[in-house]
């Protein structure tokens, strides 16, 4: 993570001396972006630390939340600093042209960050693939139900950096081979779009693991078959599972065991669901299951 955001670092400082060399609205709006994109892998940063952290009284369901929320400020700061100001950027650049010089920084800082941006995005997209497998899950249905938002947040990212660079790529190189002004600032305004729409549907993800967001359902059935699977249960009349974090996941519910069991029975019983369910999944982290008459 201290890599990417180094990384970032670097990138935005070589399109921001580009874009005060070029004059490029797009390549000012990819300076905005790689911005954002590095205070965001600072938020993930403290996302990680601070979601480590092992319960303690205040917290005795731990810190895992802690990841939404500062996943959360750094869709919100994409939003702002990388949507919403190069819009408005574009929008001006499409109202008052302003000549482009120096092509050859311009795109050869392009190239490089289009590079780069592409073998981040690799490394991202080949992990997301892998989990997404691992789900039975398509890439697309993974990024809209994963519960980790530093990952789906990086690969989301790394796409629109992408795109960004190439779109403020071409818009350099058809204004060099006299093609219409307006290339420039409708680059900017489609990065800025682009972005917008990302931080909106992250912020929209974050909101909803933030408030408690069910577990899918498939998985709570799975669960649901684990308990009833038990000799001693006749039936589960409600269970409920929702997110505490990526990695914790609570679980509760009624259980209605069959008739003629002892308290010794009972606890044994409740003993033998929690090892089967920790065992097939190690992420419910808090369970409380309730004997039913």
């Amino acid at each position: 993570m201290l890599a990417a955001l180094a990384a970032n670092v670097t990138i935005t400082i070589a399109k921001g001396v580009a874009a005060v060399l070029t004059g490029s609205a797009a390549l000012l709006a990819e300076t905005l972006h790689s911005a954002a994109d590095a205070g965001n892998e600072l938020f993930l940063l403290v996302a990680l630390r601070r979601s480590a952290r092992e319960p303690d009284e205040r917290h005795p369901f731990g810190y895992g939340a802690e990841r939404y929320f500062w996943a959360l400020l750094a869709a919100l700061g994409m939003f702002v600093v990388g949507g919403a100001v190069s819009v408005w950027h574009g929008v001006q650049s499409l109202l008052d042209p302003a000549p482009l010089d120096s092509f050859w920084v311009g795109a050869a800082v392009l190239t490089i960050a289009l590079v780069l941006d592409s073998s981040s995005r690799f490394v991202a997209g080949r992990e997301v693939r892998r989990r997404a497998r691992a789900r039975a899950l398509g890439v697309r249905g993974y990024v809209r139900e994963s519960a980790d938002p530093t990952l789906t947040t990086v690969y989301l990212e790394d796409t629109a950096d992408v795109v960004g660079a190439a779109l403020a790529l071409i818009a350099l190189i058809v204004h060099e081979l006299g093609g219409p002004a307006a290339a420039d600032g409708i680059a900017s305004i489609l990065i800025g779009v682009l972005l917008l729409y990302i931080a909106t549907r992250l912020a929209s993800r974050n909101r909803d693991l933030l408030t408690n967001q069910a577990v899918p359902d498939r998985y709570s059935e799975r669960v649901r078959d684990l308990i009833v699977a038990d000799g001693a249960v006749a039936d589960v009349p409600s269970l409920q599972a929702i997110y505490l974090g990526p990695r914790d996941v609570l679980v509760t519910g009624e259980v209605r065991l069959h008739d003629g069991l002892d308290g010794d029975d009972v606890v044994d019983a409740l003993d033998r669901i929690k090892r089967s369910i920790s065992a097939r999944y190690p992420q419910v982290s808090h369970w409380y299951l309730t004997p039913v008459a």
